[in-house]
Parts: structure tokens; sequence; C-alpha cells
């Protein structure tokens, strides 16, 4: 999860309940899961950008770290962490919540650096 120079920040998205957000990936998405913060993955314009990297046999059938973005609230949140919990990428079909998953290759990296 990106909480680098914006995402995650009251600054840009002062309506969003960033820690809840985070609460919620960290204590829904599964036994097998770890929210790990990161500083910033250069997708600022759609933030809060979460980033999930595929199981191991997933990863061993050619499929990519999924990026989610505009992760600002709990309802994507909780979508979110039910996709990780069923299996996540390469395993789970995502729910429709989600909207386009896009994968590294496909995020302009433009850091809002100084916000």
């Amino acid at each position: 999860m990106c909480r680098g120079c914006c995402c995650g920040t009251t600054r840009k998205h002062p309506d969003v309940d960033h820690d809840g957000i985070a609460e919620i990936l960290t204590h829904h998405s599964g036994a097998d899961s770890e929210l790990v913060r990161t500083e910033c993955l250069w997708a600022c314009e759609l933030s809060n950008v979460v980033v999930v990297n595929p199981s191991a046999e997933a990863r061993h059938a050619g499929t990519r770290p999924a990026w989610i973005t505009h992760v600002n609230t709990f309802e994507r949140a909780e979508a979110l962490a039910a996709w990780v919990r069923d299996g996540g990428p390469g395993i789970a079909k995502p729910p429709p919540e989600l909207g386009r998953i896009r994968t590294g290759a496909e995020i302009t990296r433009i850091s809002k650096a100084g916000w």
C-alpha cells in the first residue's frame, strides 16, 4: 500500500479514513496475507494504490502483480480484502467493485512529490 509523498494523507484526501482502510486490509485479507506500507509507487493520480502480489502458484503460471487504484472507501477496501482472501490475482475472479485491475506496466509513473 502506497504511503509515500501524498497517498494516505489527509492533505490529499481529507475525507478518507486512511487508518481505517489499512485496518480493513490488514485484518480482513486472510491469514496468508500481509499489508506492507511502502514509499511512493509513482502513481499519485490513482491514489490510494494497493499492489497485490500473486500467490506462488499464480506467479508460476505467469500472473503479474495487480495494481488496485482509488482504494479510498471502506467498501472498496472490503472488496479488495475479499478478493485476496479468495486467492487474489490469477486464482480468483476480481469483484466488479474493484473496476479495472492494472499491472505495473500499465501505470504511468508520475510523482506528485510535494503535492
